[in-house]
């Protein structure tokens, strides 16, 4: 295999045949070199000629691994220094929490390779309004959606914060939405011509937002990129999510986390860096193979641990 997108060709056979070939040629003519020249000297004359002509590139090849296995075991050893600080720390927890801030929006285009790019890939869930969506219950009444109020279970009333878009502060709850087949002409002619509303699965989960003049939640959480630049040459990225009590400003709780891409950067065979460094993550993600948590909740899942959300009514 040749680490390229040539291995969609399935041509390792023929590569190998035409390494094979390389050597049978330089076998050749070294032999000739020795077999050849009348004299001892042009014999190892030659001879070194067809050597360092057949040597450089393996010779090159091999002295590049070693580097890069040396330089290698040096980013691992970095690695394994910065998981030492990695993981949840929880100075105390509050119970019945309603709502929260969510004080740091995540870009809605995911990172993939760029490698100083200080945007938190190792905690990076969701993205724009998804993260507060993340956080959200549903509450309706008349029984309806119980699918989705299920899964919304153990989630926030509301979540209030800033949208970058306007720089207005809002108040966001969970409500259900038609999906955007269901334009609202659609709806009132489904309505007459059965008495009915349309029906359950037509609809999804979204937000809806009030502006607000402040906020009336306690309790933020944020993020941050904490990866120095000696990190991010080594292809290490670093995140922290952070609960913090908004009246006094303390950081009641923290998780941290680092992931580091073994490949150190490479993009043969279509690899995405950040993606395949999921795999190589301390604390490591839960699926297999570096795979997030499904649906991607994991910030909810701590968030949940230090703020305990209050019972839906």
């Amino acid at each position: 295999m040749t680490g390229t997108p040539l291995d969609l060709l399935n041509l390792g056979g023929l590569l190998q045949g035409i390494g094979l070939l390389y050597w049978a040629l330089a076998a050749v003519l070294l032999f000739l070199a020795l077999r050849r020249p009348k004299t001892r000297q042009r014999k190892l004359v030659w001879a070194a000629i067809v050597i360092a002509v057949f040597g450089w590139t393996p010779a090159t090849v091999l002295w590049q691994t070693y580097v890069s296995r040396s330089n290698l075991s040096a980013t691992m050893k970095h690695f394994e220094m910065r998981c030492k600080s990695a993981g949840e720390k929880i100075t105390r927890t509050v119970e019945n929490v309603e709502g929260v801030v969510w004080m740091k929006w995540r870009d809605k285009q995911e990172n993939l390779g760029d490698q100083f790019k200080l945007d938190d890939p190792y905690g990076r869930d969701c993205s724009g309004e998804g993260c507060i969506e993340q956080l959200l219950r549903l509450e309706v009444n008349g029984g309806r959606f119980e699918r989705e109020v299920s899964q919304t279970k153990g989630r926030y009333r509301f979540v209030e914060s800033i949208d970058p878009a306007d720089g207005q502060r809002y108040r966001y709850v969970g409500f259900m939405r038609p999906v955007p087949s269901w334009t609202p002409e659609a709806i009132e002619a489904h309505r007459k011509k059965t008495g009915t509303d349309i029906p359950d699965f037509s609809y999804q989960f979204k937000h809806d937002k009030q502006p607000i003049d402040k906020y009336s939640a306690r309790y933020g959480i944020t993020w941050d990129d904490i990866s120095t630049r000696d990190d991010r040459e080594r292809w290490i990225a670093g995140g922290s999510i952070k609960v913090i009590d908004l009246q006094t400003n303390e950081v009641i709780a923290e998780r941290v986390g680092y992931m580091m891409d073994l490949g150190q950067g490479n993009r043969d065979g279509f690899r995405t860096p950040w993606l395949m460094a999921r795999r190589t993550a301390c604390p490591p993600f839960p699926g297999s193979l570096g795979q997030r948590s499904w649906p991607n909740t994991e910030t909810l899942m701590f968030a949940s641990k230090v703020l305990q959300p209050a019972k839906a009514d």
